[in-house]
């Protein structure tokens, strides 16, 4: 059978089938996607309260850890005669070693819009320095510890290697450039972490998943 040989009273009865067909698989889609998005909230209102206790929990944990090893950093201060005050960390570990606990937090490098002004001035410094390609050649290697990393931030420790290197110039506007970097520095703390260690069955070395991202799926 072709359209041709169709009159146009089935013709205009096909055309309303495929018309009704059409709407009825629309509204079928519109149905099935409202039920996946009712699903959607369902399911992560369902999770909410569950993630919501997990992290009451790890904080509750944390804090009192925390406290608990603060009592043990005084002794170790006052029993060890050493200034705790300037650790960042704290490792304690069981008599037998099994288990190692350690926390802390960790420093990481920041610097305030005016470093720029001294990373310019170095640059240009260094630069005045170029008188042939041996010179350019040492002078492109200096200029690499002022690059930057991927979080845009300079490394403390380049910075202190051109510290050395400027006062061994003895040059005044090196080393002004050199000290409007340092007074630039703005390190970051970190928020404090706890990590545990412990040896397995078999002694070998474990770390215990102290987060979400970290933890294990259960075998159902």
């Amino acid at each position: 059978m072709t359209l041709d040989n169709l009159t146009p009273e089935q013709k205009r009865a096909l055309l309303d089938q495929l018309q009704k067909e059409e709407a009825e698989k629309k509204e079928r889609i519109k149905t099935e996607r409202a039920t996946y998005k009712a699903l959607v909230t369902e399911t992560v209102e369902k999770a909410f309260p569950l993630l919501q206790q997990v992290s009451a929990q790890l904080s509750e944990v944390k804090t009192r850890v925390f406290n608990d090893f603060k009592t043990l950093v005084e002794a170790k201060k006052e029993l060890f005669e050493c200034n705790t005050d300037l650790q960042n960390s704290h490792t304690f570990s069981s008599e037998d070693g099994s288990i190692t606990i350690s926390l802390g937090y960790n420093v990481n490098d920041g610097w305030d819009d005016t470093v720029n002004v001294g990373i310019e001035k170095v640059k240009e410094y260094l630069e005045s320095l170029v008188k042939d390609e041996s010179s350019k050649a040492l002078v492109s290697a200096v200029m690499r510890l002022l690059v930057k990393d991927t979080k845009g931030n300079l490394k403390a420790s380049r910075v202190l290697m051109l510290k050395q290197l400027a006062e061994q110039q003895g040059d005044k506007n090196f080393l002004d450039a050199i000290g409007i970097i340092q007074n630039a520095y703005k390190p970051v703390r970190s928020k404090e972490y706890i990590r545990c260690e412990y040896k397995g069955k078999d002694g070998e070395k474990l770390i215990l998943p102290l987060s979400i991202t970290e933890a294990k799926f259960l075998v159902e």
